[in-house]
């Protein structure tokens, strides 16, 4: 006789739905591969801020240079190597009926004012062995408290090597070609020319000189226009 009630499970057959502490540790897996995650982003998103602060930094550093003047050896003509000039495009010309284009005037330059312009010389080395050239560089620093124009064009710039009275080297001697360069300069903001001496003596009008100068003590002025820096000293070897 088989009787009334709900049907039991045979004896050594488990259920097939997950007990509860397979359940847990399903969650406890879970809960850390998101914090994995999490911590990832944490990490990446830092990075990258860091990345961008140094790049700032780096910017935030970085020292304007202007072209120095070039020189020919002495002897040589001055100008003579300098390359020549590439032909600028013409203009075109307004069709029949058309009024030519106005071009715009240029802008008058606000130029710094007296005293705010400072100039000082520097040298890479105090001492230079045999065969081993000096760079000189000069620097030109706006102590005012506006934004001005100066003239750092090689124009003005003279790269002047004496020893006692006697002057050794100058870079307008043997100038190729100069020009004007305006430069807008900001307050306590610095430009920079560097210029690499190769141990030659010069003359006015880049004649020739029979001798170079003799190991011993040397002076180096910048001077841009009517300012002229301190001397600073160095050795020739």
């Amino acid at each position: 006789m088989v009787g009334n009630g709900s049907p039991k499970t045979p004896s050594g057959i488990t259920s097939g739905r997950p007990s509860p502490a397979v359940y847990r540790r399903r969650r406890i897996v879970a809960g850390i591969l998101a914090l994995l995650v999490v911590i990832g982003l944490v990490v990446g998103i830092a990075a990258a801020v860091n990345a961008l602060r140094g790049d700032s930094a780096a910017a935030s550093e970085t020292e304007a240079t202007i072209p120095g003047p070039d020189s020919a050896a002495p002897g040589t003509e001055a100008g003579a190597a300098a390359p020549a000039a590439t032909p600028a495009p013409a203009a075109s010309k307004p069709a029949a009926g058309e009024a030519p284009a106005e071009e715009p005037a240029p802008e008058t330059p606000k130029l710094c004012p007296g005293g705010s312009v400072q100039v000082a010389a520097t040298t890479d080395a105090t001492s230079y062995p045999a065969g081993v050239s000096p760079m000189l560089t000069m620097t030109i620093t706006n102590s005012g408290t506006e934004a001005c124009d100066v003239n750092v064009g090689t124009s003005q710039m003279e790269f002047l090597v004496t020893s006692g009275s006697d002057r050794i080297f100058s870079s307008v001697d043997c100038m190729q070609a100069s020009q004007d360069l305006i430069r807008t300069i900001e307050p306590n903001s610095v430009e920079t020319a560097k210029f690499g001496w190769e141990r030659l003596r010069s003359a006015p009008g880049c004649a020739q000189v029979p001798s170079n100068p003799n190991p011993g003590t040397y002076m180096f002025t910048a001077r841009l226009g009517e300012i002229s820096s301190e001397p600073v000293v160095f050795e020739l070897e």
